[in-house]
């Protein structure tokens, strides 16, 4: 018994750990970039670079959640054929496509006017983040097939490959002496060539053969996150899967980028030194991208199998609480050294706040793993949290001025409540399943219990909250 469940843990665990480490690759490979920016250029302009990913990483959550939707969409049992495989996926490129010509064509129309609104001297970085955004879709639909498929290695190795050019063109082009504007080319081009990468390994990666499903079959132990709902086939069933996935990613998007955006708006000379502790404390935020997109969905589908999932929700937990802390208690004691020797000594004026923001980005880490854990579970009300508490981080972070410390206290305060209120969300979730697991099946006309996720017999999925 105990050797199977080591098999079985070592199992569950082998895909999501070789994209952890991916992420670890690719966080590394991200704060080498920033130490040589930091170093070849100005304080000024370091930190419009930073706002002008921030701004890419704020628009390319239409990526995210088009990746969740390809995910829902190739798992269906519809269009098994080789043939009907092809022909959608060429569909959804094409259509892609077009919409990266459309979004360019906007860019470099609306960039001037949008520069002016957010007070930013690179008219021509936001059209890059634009457009860098608009790419990004092309390579989120490949990597949604990979995920789809269950191509895990091959989908880690695209993460660090697509960082690595990405991160090595910007480099370069920065040190050419092409500065900001060089900056988001390297963007573009990196990501461009990472969708390439990607798309060739999508070749080389059948999808699975589709065994038989008895009646009322359990969720697969392994496989993506789904966003749960009616199967939908088509680009309408796509489209509607698409807006279920921005209702929560655009949210969190903002919660992890807007600070940076906000400081940059309302203190140009400070934006640098605040963009210095921020690259430093999204480490926990980086590593809970990778471990909540592939630990965190297994311990959704193993609830929907009525299987405990409070020690896997545990452990993902762990995975970014742990260096979170660790970079706050280091942050007290050796903020301003630390930061002299990775960014330069004119970067480091914000070193007081460093161990504040680091807890703010750890608390916002654990809303990361909760958000996917209840959209696992068909929980719809995270939408709803999410939305409004970005409201009020974004008040809260326009109230403290661009001042470095306040802002963190601002941004600490709200997504401590904002993971507390996601946690209670969660509490409620698990007591609800023991309750259902412990209940008499008397409405089924059977003795015994219907695990949570299960479909009594003769009647309809009754999740508790869900859609």
């Amino acid at each position: 018994m105990a050797t199977r469940s080591r098999a079985m843990i070592a199992g569950m665990l082998a895909g999501p750990a070789a994209l952890a480490v991916a992420g670890v690759l690719v966080n590394g490979l991200n704060l080498f970039m920033n130490l040589v920016l930091a170093r070849v250029l100005d304080p000024a302009r370091y930190g419009a670079v930073v706002v002008q990913v921030s701004i890419f990483m704020i628009l390319s959550v239409v990526g995210n959640a088009l990746l969740i939707a390809v995910v829902q969409r190739e798992t269906a049992d519809d269009g098994d054929s080789r043939r009907a495989q092809r022909a959608w996926i060429r569909r959804l490129r094409g259509v892609c496509g077009i919409g990266v010509v459309a979004a360019s064509a906007a860019a470099v129309l609306l960039c001037r006017p949008a520069a002016a609104l957010l007070s930013y001297a690179h008219p021509l970085a936001v059209a890059e983040a634009v457009i860098g955004a608009a790419v990004w879709t092309l390579l989120c639909v490949e990597r949604g097939v990979l995920q789809a498929r269950g191509a895990y290695p091959r989908l880690a190795v695209n993460f660090v490959v697509e960082a690595a050019l990405r991160i090595g063109l910007i480099v370069a082009f920065v040190g050419a002496g092409l500065g900001v504007n060089g900056a988001g080319l390297g963007l573009v081009l990196g990501i461009a060539l990472g969708a390439e990468h990607a798309r060739l390994g999508v070749a080389k990666v059948p999808r699975p053969a589709r065994a038989a499903k008895p009646h009322a079959a359990a969720p697969p132990s392994t496989g993506p996150l789904l966003i749960p709902g009616p199967t939908r086939s088509g680009r309408s069933g796509l489209l509607a899967d698409t807006w279920v996935a921005l209702g929560a990613l655009v949210p969190l998007a903002l919660l992890q980028n807007m600070d940076v955006v906000i400081v940059g708006w309302l203190d140009h000379d400070g934006a640098g030194a605040y963009a210095a502790i921020s690259t430093a404390c999204k480490i926990p935020v980086f590593i809970g991208l990778a471990v909540a997109n592939f630990l965190l969905p297994e311990a959704a589908r193993r609830r929907a199998a009525g299987h405990g999932t409070a020690p896997v929700l545990a452990v993902a937990l762990a995975f970014v609480v742990t260096p979170g802390l660790l970079l706050a208690a280091l942050g007290s004691v050796a903020a301003r050294p630390l930061l002299s020797m990775v960014f330069g000594p004119d970067l480091a004026g914000a070193a007081s706040s460093l161990s504040v923001l680091a807890l703010g980005m750890t608390c916002l880490a654990v809303t990361l793993m909760f958000t996917t854990y209840l959209l696992g579970a068909a929980q719809r009300q995270v939408v709803a949290v999410l939305t409004v508490c970005a409201v009020v981080t974004a008040a809260a972070l326009g109230l403290a001025g661009g001042d470095p410390m306040r802002t963190s206290l601002a941004g600490l305060a709200c997504h401590a409540m904002t993971a507390l209120v996601l946690g209670a969300l969660v509490h409620r979730l698990h007591r609800a399943d023991a309750r259902a697991a412990t209940a008499p099946a008397a409405a089924t006309g059977e003795a015994g219990t219907v695990p949570p996720g299960q479909h009594p017999p003769g009647g309809e999925a009754q999740p508790v909250g869900v859609w």
